[in-house]
């Protein structure tokens, strides 16, 4: 006798908004993070938003580096996506840390 197959179809695997979020959360997590520090920036405390668009490229470095399927934040190989994100966040980190001192 042969297992009968579920019908029912997991969420990551579903086509449409749902299924699309869900195998894309990683690329999600960053543009809300990278959106509310624009936000900031938009309200005038652009050193406070600009250290939170640093700190989401460092949370896409981290997640790129750490997960088999990253979505959409795999644009290269990992050699090259993790240094640029990492790259990137810190340098806008210092560059945050640094306007916030000389202020």
């Amino acid at each position: 006798m042969r297992a009968r197959r579920s019908t029912v179809t997991p969420l990551a695997e579903r086509s449409g908004a749902v299924g699309a979020v869900r195998r894309q959360w990683p690329w999600v997590v960053v543009v809300v993070l990278v959106a509310a520090g624009l936000g900031l920036v938009g309200l005038r405390s652009w050193r406070l938003g600009l250290g939170l668009i640093g700190g989401a490229m460092v949370v896409a470095g981290v997640l790129r580096w750490t997960l088999a399927e990253p979505g959409i934040l795999a644009i290269r190989r990992k050699a090259i996506d993790v240094p640029l994100y990492l790259g990137l966040g810190v340098a806008l980190i210092v560059v945050d840390a640094i306007a916030t001192t000389a202020l």
